[in-house]
């Protein structure tokens, strides 16, 4: 129950919130419910920043702007990856930089506005959008599945040069296939991967690792039984081609989100729904091992060395950044020995290596003081949304962030931040 003082101060809050100008929702909505047709355009790569860009126009139209006590060392670390450019050569390595830094730039933006849209954008509205992104990733998981060789030809592509589409990256996202086909060595039959809306299947992976939470969160807040029953069906569904990625990082990131929101039930008291989610749990991995997912993960190393090979690429990218450790090396670089770009294989290693020690303590210190200070969730969809970040920060070790990713990640804690200081009930 709120104190006098603390209802005052909201009451103040309110009362100053109606005197300035909404921002309005629709730049950060077309991100994530426009979502699926800025795929089918080929405009993943651009939509993002020109959405950013206009949420910069809008806020600086309104002014009064407010930013969490924590979003200040984000963008401390997007000046960090300017000063970080003393270590370019040439104009693929600025245009490789300024790539990852948009990403960054972009997804302090989205934080910011959010934060500051409280009037036009609720906690339930930006929870569809990302739920409208993870029905996305799961209706063309099993578009892989069915049409696995299946590449899109989007608008985007008929506009680049040709020059620009030889780029494999390039070709991906404005040509963007539906799976990842790989046949390792000595592999009976290829394994198919589903991939899109990302270029990767590691990147579908982390997608519905980082927004299978907010689709419970969304089932635990729903009023109707009709929702509840329908998300709770999406998501055993969603299991199909989340298997069939056979992607270990994905289960271990799933397994963590769990594991910490019954470790926060069992903290509350709350023990009879931290039995169940165990049981749940339990009942789901039982599943996994019935399905043979398990068995085909396993069986997928043996003809793929992926650990080992990541050790190799981890070890020679530690040696690197030793010689350059402030300031790193702007973007990532290859490693002719291993083969592999170094600043890669994790998004870790890409702070580490782009932009140094430096870059990588910001991030981490975000991360953690960002997570620490909204740790007081009382809903238990809020605790689901608050596994978003504290996953992210266990599985950045080996997970490369992309845009979307990323962008979910941050919007998850600036749903938890702009709640607790609002009193919006998260």
């Amino acid at each position: 129950m709120p104190q006098q003082g603390e209802r005052f101060a909201r009451s103040s809050v309110d009362s100053a919130y109606s005197k300035i100008p909404a921002l309005p929702a629709w730049p950060l909505y077309t991100l994530l419910y426009g979502f699926p047709l800025i795929w089918a355009l080929g405009l993943g790569q651009f939509a993002p920043t020109i959405l950013a860009i206009i949420m910069v126009f809008y806020m600086v139209v309104r002014r009064n702007i407010l930013v969490y006590k924590t979003q200040w060392i984000w963008f401390a670390l997007i000046f960090w990856c300017v000063v970080c450019t003393v270590s370019l050569h040439g104009g693929s390595d600025i245009l490789a930089w300024g790539l990852r830094w948009v990403n960054i730039l972009n997804v302090g933006i989205y934080g910011v506005y959010f934060f500051n849209a409280r009037t036009s954008i609720t906690n339930q509205g930006l929870m569809g959008g990302l739920v409208t992104v993870w029905y996305t990733v799961v209706i063309l998981g099993y578009l892989a599945l069915l049409f696995p060789e299946f590449r899109l030809t989007t608008p985007m592509s008929f506009l680049l040069p040709g020059g620009l589409k030889q780029n494999e990256l390039v070709r991906d996202y404005v040509m963007p296939p539906l799976a990842e086909i790989q046949l390792p060595w000595g592999a009976p039959e290829p394994y198919i991967r589903p991939s899109a809306p990302f270029p990767y299947a590691n990147s579908w992976g982390l997608a519905f690792t980082f927004l299978t939470p907010v689709v419970i969160a969304t089932l635990m807040a729903a009023d109707k039984l009709r929702t509840k029953i329908i998300l709770g069906i999406s998501i055993i569904l969603g299991l199909v081609p989340a298997i069939a990625t056979s992607n270990r990082g994905m289960f271990i990131g799933l397994g963590i989100a769990v594991v910490y929101v019954v470790l926060r039930y069992v903290l509350s008291g709350n023990l009879k729904v931290a039995f169940y989610s165990v049981v749940a749990a339990a009942l789901a991995v039982a599943g996994l091992f019935a399905s043979g997912a398990i068995a085909k993960i396993l069986g997928r190393q043996e003809y793929s060395d992926s650990t080992g090979g990541r050790a190799s690429l981890y070890q020679a990218t530690w040696d690197a950044v030793m010689q350059s450790p402030v300031v790193g090396y702007g973007t990532s670089r290859m490693n002719v020995s291993i083969g592999i770009s170094m600043g890669t294989q994790g998004y870790l290693w890409a702070l580490m290596f782009c932009f140094g020690l430096v870059g990588l303590a910001l991030f981490v210190i975000f991360m953690l003081s960002s997570i620490i200070s909204t740790w007081d969730v009382q809903s238990a969809a809020g605790l689901w949304i608050h596994s978003v970040p504290v996953t992210a920060i266990c599985v950045f070790i080996f997970y490369s962030f992309d845009i979307m990713q990323m962008a979910a990640m941050m919007l998850c804690l600036t749903m938890i931040m702009r709640s607790q200081v609002n009193g919006e009930g998260i």
